[in-house]
């Protein structure tokens, strides 16, 4: 069993890592993947160890709530922490005036009743911002407390009590100072940030949720009687019929039972240019009619239409955690004993030995309490992993995981398969050719994904040739011994230019001319390529001569003929043996090897679906410009990482010294803390889709 969860409660990467942790010990339980942007994680289990319900009750147990996602309510609504960060504000305002006019009154000639009416009415306003908006704080805390478990929030709620209350003590006992400045401040500031880094998470977007909005469409499903009844998308059910309008979004995957219609795609190929559709034609949720209305017989809900499969693959990547994402997660794990640690030492270092008072050591102590949270290094690289798949979804590009983004980025060497992947292939039979040969070579064609085959089939009705098997680089053949395929494999002219030939059986081969163009944006492709220094080569299990015309049609790149699939890999072995970072881009059967050798491997969602699952990144149409825009925003996207991890550690270098040597008040160190994870948000909303 596999599922994603909510966890509304989740503060930062320290939490994640807390319930990761936890999880992974619990035996049933085979994989766990936690992600602090989204404050989401996904766990598959043994189906006869655990139930839903159960990992939830785990998870409750370690103090947050789990929610499956599909039924998680929309985290939009700033309105609760609005009204506490208004509160916050409002008595800040009035705790400062009175602070300064007992400082000033201190210098001047203010009696010692008057400033304790100052303070007592501190303290009363006081009070509604330590447990009224502070409860942002204390209810996490709280509750993990009674399962006697520390979150994020538990040293931070001591903070603001413990502040609170040395200056309830300060008050009763008639001293000069007390600090409920500091109280308000502090909660102050710290609502301003997670107000802040609310917006900013809505911002940097979240893929999958925005693509799960496209199956949540009210639609007119038609009754036995002939009529239309408005329903719910997650109440239909495969073979319901409905009715579509024009201008309307349709919310699962069906077959078009109308004769014709022009439907917008974007969303799930990146294309702008609207596409017809015929009658028995797949059409997928998501896509927009320009043409209407239409009837539609529906065949996928759900997860199960291609935009829910995209859905899936988005979560996984967010949720994938990459080097650097370990590299920031193994310091952040430690932030419970860092915390406490150090706020213990500031206290022990300012009351035992430099003899400062109790109250001025454990202001020491909640400074450092709050200061050295860990936020920003949790956030360092997911929130840049997250911008960078809700852009290169909208580009259509789906990338499958953290580590595939970062070595998207570094690749030295590309290979690319030939035939269907960078050229566009058109093939036509000779006319001369008997009836009874065309029908045979089309149903041959329709049992293949290889470009050369899928460019003969000109008929999409004709219905596949039974007792088939392909064999990968060579061809296709039937049980009565008719072959489809090269010459090798067909018994046609080695030496001959044509790369495709049918023979029935019986007969001599009969070659079929082919004509191979680059595909679209391939040229660009190879432009940026060269701009970066990376070579290209081109791998094809064509002839010799057929390879090399292409790969002098596209600028004479480097190119391996006759490749079978193991000797695609083997080239790709040997550059990684090198130290070099590989990519291969294919789209076939024979290309899976291939694929799995590479560091990152691409193919496209029109491509065998064991090509598809061997790649790391997934192109919605067959347009290499798209690619290229996503290989270039991964240079960026690493380094936004790269600079959020630094700026995380010189944050930590910097303020925890400063709030053990007492230079940070408690609020102070709260506006240092909230302003690290906004700068580490924003940051990660630099990253943009290059044009």
């Amino acid at each position: 069993m596999h599922e994603t969860y909510s966890l509304p409660d989740a503060r930062c990467a320290g939490c994640i890592l807390k319930i990761e942790k936890a999880l992974s010990h619990v035996s049933g339980i085979r994989h766990v993947r936690g992600n602090a942007t989204q404050k989401r994680i996904q766990i598959s289990w043994e189906q006869a160890s655990h139930s839903s319900e159960k990992i939830q009750s785990i998870i409750g147990g370690l103090g947050y709530t789990a929610t499956p996602i599909k039924d998680a309510p929309a985290d939009d609504d700033l309105r609760p922490l609005l009204y506490r960060l208004g509160v916050a504000a409002f008595c800040m305002m009035n705790v400062m005036a009175l602070s300064i006019s007992v400082w000033f009154g201190g210098i001047g000639d203010m009696g010692w009743g008057t400033t304790q009416f100052l303070h007592s009415l501190s303290a009363v306003l006081a009070l509604p911002v330590a447990f009224y908006s502070g409860s942002v704080f204390h209810v996490p805390a709280w509750e993990a407390a009674k399962r006697r478990q520390m979150i994020m929030d538990t040293p931070i709620s001591i903070a603001i009590l413990v502040t609170y209350l040395a200056s309830l003590f300060e008050l009763f006992r008639g001293a000069e100072h007390v600090y409920f400045d500091a109280v308000v401040g502090l909660i102050f500031f710290l609502l301003i940030g997670r107000v802040l880094e609310h917006i900013m998470h809505q911002r940097s977007g979240d893929a999958a949720a925005n693509l799960r909005r496209f199956l949540s469409v009210d639609v007119q499903r038609v009754t036995a009687d002939g009529t239309t009844e408005l329903i719910s998308a997650d109440q239909l059910e495969p073979g319901d019929v409905i009715c579509v309008a024009a201008g309307d979004r349709l919310s699962a995957d069906g077959e078009l039972m109308s004769k014709s219609a022009i439907v917008d795609e974007s969303v799930l190929t990146g294309e702008s240019v609207p596409k017809t559709l015929q009658k028995s034609e797949r059409i997928c949720a998501g896509a927009i009619l320009i043409s209407g209305p239409v009837f539609v017989k529906i065949t996928k809900v759900g997860e199960a239409t291609e935009i829910g499969q995209m859905a899936k693959m988005a979560e996984d990547v967010v949720a994938h955690k990459g080097r650097l994402q370990r590299l920031s997660d193994q310091f952040a794990r430690g932030y419970i004993p860092l915390v406490f640690g150090g706020g213990a030492l500031g206290f022990l270092i300012w009351y035992f030995v430099i003899g400062a008072s109790f109250v001025q050591a454990t202001l020491i102590a909640v400074a450092v309490l709050i200061v050295t949270c860990p936020c920003a290094s949790g956030l360092a690289t997911p929130a840049v992993t997250s911008r960078a798949m809700n852009l290169s979804m909208g580009q259509g590009v789906i990338i499958k995981s953290g580590r595939a983004l970062e070595y998207l980025g570094q690749v030295d060497h590309v290979f690319v398969d030939k035939t269907g992947t960078a050229s566009f292939v058109t093939a036509s039979l000779d006319a001369d050719l008997p009836t009874h040969a065309h029908r045979t070579v089309q149903k041959l064609a329709r049992a293949s994904h290889h470009p050369f085959a899928q460019a003969l089939v000109s008929d999409s009705k004709i219905c596949p040739q039974d007792d088939v098997s392909e064999i990968p680089g060579k061809g296709i053949e039937s049980a009565n011994g008719a072959r489809l395929g090269s010459a090798e494999f067909t018994g046609g002219d080695l030496n001959s230019d044509y790369s495709l030939w049918f023979r029935d059986q019986g007969s001599k081969a009969i070659p079929i001319k082919t004509v191979e163009r680059p595909a679209a944006g391939f040229e660009v492709f190879l432009d940026h390529a060269q701009r970066r220094q990376m070579d290209v080569s081109l791998l094809s299990g064509d002839t010799e001569k057929s390879v090399r015309k292409f790969a002098q049609q596209v600028g004479d790149v480097e190119f391996w003929a006759k490749c079978s699939p193991m000797d695609k890999s083997k080239r790709i072995r040997d550059r990684v043996d090198q130290g070099e970072r590989v990519m291969m881009i294919g789209d076939g059967i024979n290309d899976c090897v291939a694929l799995a050798t590479a560091d990152v491997s691409v193919s496209f969602a029109a491509a065998s679906q064991i090509a598809q699952n061997s790649a790391d990144v997934v192109l919605t149409n067959r347009d290499f410009s798209n690619l290229t825009k996503a290989m270039e925003m991964a240079r960026r996207a690493r380094a936004l990482i790269a600079q959020n991890l630094g700026f995380a550690m010189i944050y930590n270098v910097v303020t925890i010294p400063l709030a053990l040597v007492g230079v940070l008040t408690p609020a102070l160190a709260a506006l240092l803390m909230s302003s690290s994870s906004l700068i580490v948000m924003l940051n990660a909303l630099r990253l943009r889709m290059p044009k």
